[in-house]
């Protein structure tokens, strides 16, 4: 972000209408969803924005995507097909939202689908170099799941919001990129310890991830024979 073009207050401002917009069309219209990362270390701990945020992360069931897209529209939010590098030679499909053509802020869907013992596969769908269509599937175990996908909502603005724990934020921001490490200072006092390492075990005994091809999978379809994807590709040559 060029704070030449954007001053950090109306940085902060944007954020927050489009997350409490969003949330009133997710919660009325009886979507599953959490959120990850980004902004959820300042709600989380209760603090007010203090850097940039470029963007919103959000974990949605796909058996609701279907429904939000449909609906996006009467809340003022558009729903997009992007393709994307996956750093590997092969083009991942993104779906993107948009909130008001004057607000540049992207929401980036991750896609999951939850199995009856309560497990939750995330789901990358990608095309290689051939054109094939291929889905990469990354478990989380029951316990994982448990351990990372809150289903106690919190609230910004009385408006309520569900999201992954503090222990799985945590996590993904195990890293070295200066923002993560800012952020985790910022909420690593809400960490239950005791969590957080039966969360490090259960990745331990985690399925690997896995590769199929995407007929096999039952949201095919919907990812790759819409009318919008296939535009998304013409253009991309």
């Amino acid at each position: 972000i060029d704070p030449n073009k954007i001053h950090l207050e109306e940085n902060h401002y944007q954020i927050y209408k489009i997350f409490d917009e969003y949330n009133k069309m997710l919660n009325e219209n009886n979507i599953e969803y959490y959120y990850t990362s980004g902004i959820l270390a300042y709600l989380l701990a209760g603090r007010e924005l203090e850097r940039y945020h470029h963007d919103l992360d959000i974990f949605v069931n796909m058996k609701d995507l279907e429904k939000l897209e449909q609906v996006c529209s009467d809340y003022k939010f558009s729903f997009e097909r992007k393709i994307g590098d996956r750093g590997d030679g092969t083009k991942r499909v993104m779906l993107k939202m948009y909130y008001d053509d004057k607000i540049d802020i992207p929401i980036t869907i991750f896609m999951y689908a939850r199995k009856k013992d309560n497990s939750i596969i995330q789901k990358d769908y990608f095309i290689d170099e051939n054109g094939q269509k291929y889905v990469e599937y990354i478990y989380n175990s029951p316990s994982i799941s448990e351990l990372s996908f809150s289903n106690f909502p919190n609230f910004h603005n009385e408006i309520k919001y569900y999201s992954i724990t503090p222990e799985a934020l945590f996590l993904c921001k195990s890293g070295n990129r200066p923002k993560d490490i800012y952020d985790c200072n910022v909420f690593k006092h809400i960490i239950d310890i005791s969590k957080l390492k039966k969360l490090e075990e259960s990745f331990k005994n985690n399925l690997p991830n896995t590769i199929i091809k995407a007929e096999n999978d039952e949201y095919s379809n919907y990812i790759f024979e819409n009318n919008t994807l296939k535009k998304v590709l013409v253009k991309n040559g």
